[in-house]
């Protein structure tokens, strides 16, 4: 059985050297990116972490106490601007980031410095999106540094906000450039949430409008289960498209990976041939619409029978066109050559500048 996408992108099983998430308000990339490091530390890897919307004591809670010393965070989420005391001692294995717009030195030196000496390293993000409301160019000239340090014993993992629009003054978007060269680009759903509706417009063919709400029951509900949209761009040239669906397993913590249909119930090639044979006859309804001799007292339109008789009739140009050939074929197969001169072949032997004084 051929193994689903997130599955092989979960374990790292294929080549997948920058994972860019791309998440909503209305499913977070954080179980994903746990689910990552979780996998990463079984396979007695280090995790690189930056944090920026998480804090380190809550991101070490989610990982069992024995990896806690392969686990380094560089933490932009305590204490960014430097507020706080100086003072205070920093955690094991942590670089509390005190100056975040200062991220060359800050940020970036730590992480290179780290990866460098731990060859088989995995460096995760848990969101990008803070560090590009203080400079785009630069947060993009970060993940591409970021991106120089990927091999294939370590890799690359950031999540973005794509909810977040973000104001551009050259009309190039930090969220299409990011795309532009990451290798895997990950598009996370909620489930759709069911409601009395839909009971109502099976009874009835006539669906309510929905209130607005930015949140369902089933958003960011790692229980109930996510839909994963999947681009993976192949070393060879290929694109691979594919959609998972995901489900926290609470007896060992991570992600089980399943068909989208076991968790929506729908099919998705039917769902799509349904909507392709939808388009077809809605298209075909258009062009009777449009048909200029539909209302006309008299045909314009041919008979199966009198079309056979158009096709087959003979008109004299046709005639005469192969008459044409017919001779044509004739003259090249004897192989004569007939020449027929006429008064502007007549050749005159003197010389034309005979008159000039040279």
């Amino acid at each position: 059985m051929t193994s689903l996408a997130l599955e092989l992108l979960l374990n790292n099983k294929k080549s997948s050297p920058f994972i860019l998430i791309s998440d909503t308000i209305r499913f977070s990339s954080l179980p994903i990116l746990i689910d990552i490091g979780k996998r990463a530390l079984s396979q007695d890897k280090t995790l690189i972490v930056l944090l920026t919307e998480t804090s380190p004591k809550a991101w070490r809670e989610r990982f069992p106490k024995i990896h806690h010393k392969n686990i380094f965070i560089v933490d932009c989420y305590s204490d960014p601007h430097g507020w706080d005391d100086d003072s205070v001692q920093e955690e094991a294995d942590t670089i509390k980031v005190r100056n975040i717009k200062d991220m060359e030195k800050s940020i970036l030196s730590p992480i290179m410095k780290k990866a460098t000496n731990t060859p088989n390293c995995t460096i995760l993000v848990d969101s990008i999106s803070s560090l590009a409301m203080i400079s785009q160019y630069r947060t993009y000239r970060l993940v591409k540094a970021l991106e120089s340090l990927t091999t294939d014993a370590i890799r690359l993992v950031i999540g973005f906000h794509s909810d977040i629009k973000l104001d551009s003054k050259t009309g190039l978007s930090l969220q299409d450039s990011l795309i532009r060269i990451a290798s895997v680009i990950v598009k996370l759903e909620a489930l759709k949430e069911r409601t009395h509706f839909e009971t109502q417009a099976a009874l009835t063919g006539f669906v309510p409008e929905d209130t607005f709400s930015y949140l369902s029951t089933t958003a960011n509900c790692v229980t109930k289960g996510g839909i994963a949209h999947i681009e993976w761009r192949k070393k060879s040239g290929k694109v691979q498209y594919e959609s998972n669906g995901f489900v926290l397993n609470a007896a060992n913590g991570l992600l089980d990976v399943v068909t989208t249909t076991q968790l929506t119930g729908i099919d998705e090639e039917e769902e799509k041939k349904k909507q392709e044979e939808k388009e077809k006859a809605e298209a075909m309804e258009v062009d009777a619409k449009n048909d200029p001799t539909a209302n006309l007292s008299f045909n314009l339109s041919l008979t199966d029978e009198q079309r056979k008789i158009k096709e087959s009739l003979v008109l004299p140009y046709m005639k005469a066109q192969q008459l044409e050939v017919t001779s044509e074929e004739v003259t090249k197969n004897s192989g004569l050559i007939y020449y027929d001169p006429d008064a502007a072949d007549d050749f005159d032997d003197e010389d034309p500048d005979d008159d000039l004084d040279i």
